[in-house]
């Protein structure tokens, strides 16, 4: 499923005074547990999680064959609202994001009459040597607009199909020529890289997840917030924490949701471009004022009220981003790109 522009409602907040106006909030927060969508969980070495073996062998369709039958199979499923379809075509974190947007717009009551189809165009491949998986880079279109930006849109072979499992959307901020190139052997194939495997990184994939998990909720010693270059979603997220101190107390916690499995390939410079998925959870507390503060999360259905007491919302964020190699300067993680959706939520 694609989302529906390139930023997803947040959380806002408001008061019952005249003269008080609604103020914008960070995207939804997520948390694990049981609802949240699970997948089977990869092969792990001390504890870390490794790059999944495929469920059977992959099937010959080319990669472009892949993208053409993803495309018409999942606007058909956009345009039902149907889970099942959707399944035919992702997996992982993906379906889980989107099996949750469907559940939502069914409880908006949203017609899909005037549903507009997508494609994606001008699209580049590259896949390690094992063909298990494969990573496109493209541009999201339909008949209205198209994106500026790329989309990262990587495919693994899951129960005897191609499916999607991963879509972040590249940041407004970074233009094509600047994303990493991919390293590749003499024929084409790229090497894949563990999340054990800090070989001559700045931080192995695993450490990645472990430290930017504290970065996007606003912790970590400053040192540790030097290791990551300024980008969008942490940006955006510190911004809308100030101001939503005057309406409620914010409680956040994220982590790498393990049950998806994480991907990363060998850059040309030496470093990683690495995909994983983070579970992030949040609570308002409204504060209690004669104002009569409020909490509501704008155009979502699983969680269609206004909150006096408290909220509690859930995402999961999926994030591609460019571990240097050792010798980079400046020494910094650049997050590109990201997709998200809430999983769950309630409030009172």
């Amino acid at each position: 499923m694609r989302r529906y522009g390139r930023v997803a409602g947040g959380v806002l907040a408001g008061c019952l005074v005249a003269g008080c106006s609604g103020l914008p909030g960070m995207d939804p927060a997520a948390w694990q547990g049981a609802e949240t969508p699970s997948a089977t969980p990869s092969s792990t070495t001390s504890g870390t999680q490794k790059t999944p073996e495929p469920s059977a062998s992959a099937s010959a369709l080319t990669a472009e064959a892949v993208i053409k039958e993803y495309i018409d199979r999942n606007n058909k499923a956009n345009t039902a609202l149907d889970d099942d379809l959707l399944a035919r075509n992702e997996a992982g974190s993906s379906l889980a994001i989107d099996k949750a947007a469907y559940l939502s717009q069914r409880k908006l009551g949203k017609k899909r009459e005037g549903y507009t189809p997508f494609e994606y165009v001008k699209p580049t491949f590259v896949a390690p040597a094992s063909k298990r998986w494969f990573l496109a880079t493209t541009y999201w279109k339909n008949k209205k607009k198209s994106a500026k930006t790329p989309t990262f849109l990587l495919f693994a072979h899951d129960q005897g199909a191609w499916k999607q499992v991963y879509s972040p959307d590249v940041f407004d901020t970074i233009d094509a020529d600047e994303l990493p190139k991919i390293q590749t052997d003499a024929s084409g194939a790229a090497t894949e890289v563990d999340s054990a495997d800090g070989d001559g990184l700045l931080m192995s994939p695993a450490d990645f997840a472990k430290n930017y998990a504290a970065h996007m909720t606003g912790k970590g010693s400053n040192a540790a917030k030097s290791r990551f270059a300024s980008d969008q979603f942490t940006t955006g997220a510190a911004k809308n924490r100030i101001k939503m101190r005057q309406f409620a107390k914010l409680t956040e916690h994220a982590a790498p949701a393990k049950e998806y499995p994480s991907y990363a390939l060998r850059t040309a410079d030496g470093g990683a471009l690495v995909f994983t998925t983070f579970a992030r959870t949040k609570v308002y507390d409204v504060i209690q004022s004669p104002k009569r503060y409020y909490v509501f999360q704008e155009n979502n259905g699983l969680l269609p009220d206004k909150y006096y007491k408290f909220l509690k919302v859930g995402d999961l964020v999926q994030v591609a981003a460019h571990i240097p190699p050792k010798t980079a300067s400046p020494a910094q993680v650049q997050v590109l790109g990201t997709y998200s959706g809430i999983v769950a939520g309630r409030g009172a």
